[in-house]
């Protein structure tokens, strides 16, 4: 069974070889690394959309490490702790990886369990990066905001620091399904922006305000993770050069820059879609 969409037309698009085709003719060819774009050009303001090379070969690189392991590990226990997994044996479930980036998460999140994964992102640069290396999950370029996945069809969504569309997260979600976020706390590498900023302004977010208002979302858990790393040489650049903080420092300041202790903080909210 499919549930993705053709950008075109909405109609279900099935694997066909090496392309995905639609009812209505429209065919979309897998890339050479094993992604496959339905981001129209009438769908972005520019043409290579997202974050650029140097921010994803930094992060790939970066997480690679496992320094944000204990994030995944906080998000897959959040979520037995629910009672999400079904004792039924043939039970399957789609995941939805919402602004995935090189799929680091995608592909390392619930490891053995019975989903069907899905990473979409805007970049095609982070697709080629994370498609090259999972061959289990599928990946595809799109929009948050017009996303080719059929209505009601997504068990969990995930969504690591990225933007999102409410009404697009609704259409998605099964009855019943979830949505995780994660999102940076006040004090999240305080330490680098205090380098670069005369006076640090703590992050802050309004999402849970916002899903506050919507009565189709029950707020389950919220857990803030936090922990103090230290970093020297190419993982504290790799972890400065995955951030637009890369573009507030000086290129000597940078090269001068050796090692860190820095927190990494973290705020990770779950929602059941009533």
């Amino acid at each position: 069974m499919s549930i993705v969409t053709c950008p075109n037309c909405k109609f279900l698009l099935f694997p066909f070889e090496n392309t995905f085709k639609c009812q209505n003719g429209h065919s979309f060819d897998f890339s050479k690394d094993g992604y496959i774009n339905l981001l129209l050009a009438n769908q972005k303001k520019k043409n290579n959309p997202g974050d650029n090379k140097i921010m994803l070969n930094a992060r790939n690189e970066f997480l690679s490490q496992g320094y944000y392991d204990f994030l995944i590990k906080n998000i897959e226990s959040m979520t037995k702790s629910v009672g999400f997994f079904s004792t039924a044996l043939d039970v399957e479930y789609y995941l939805l990886d919402l602004g995935c980036g090189t799929g680091y998460y995608t592909r390392n999140i619930f490891k053995g369990k019975r989903f069907k994964k899905i990473g979409i992102d805007i970049s095609k640069i982070g697709l080629a990066k994370a498609s090259k290396i999972d061959k289990d999950s599928l990946y595809i370029v799109g929009s948050a905001f017009n996303l080719p996945i059929k209505d009601n069809s997504i068990d969990l969504l995930l969504n690591v620091f990225s933007p999102i569309n409410l009404q697009e997260l609704k259409r998605i979600l099964k009855p019943g399904g979830y949505y995780i976020k994660v999102i940076p706390t006040g004090d999240h590498m305080k330490q680098v922006a205090e380098l670069v900023y005369d006076d640090f302004i703590p992050h802050q977010s309004s999402i849970q305000k916002d899903f506050k208002s919507d009565t189709t979302f029950q707020i389950l858990k919220v857990e803030t993770v936090k922990k103090t790393i230290f970093l020297a040489d190419k993982d504290l650049l790799n972890f400065i050069s995955m951030t637009p903080y890369l573009y507030k420092f000086k290129q000597d300041q940078l090269a001068s820059l050796k090692e860190l202790s820095v927190t990494i903080s973290f705020e990770i909210i779950m929602w059941k879609y009533k």
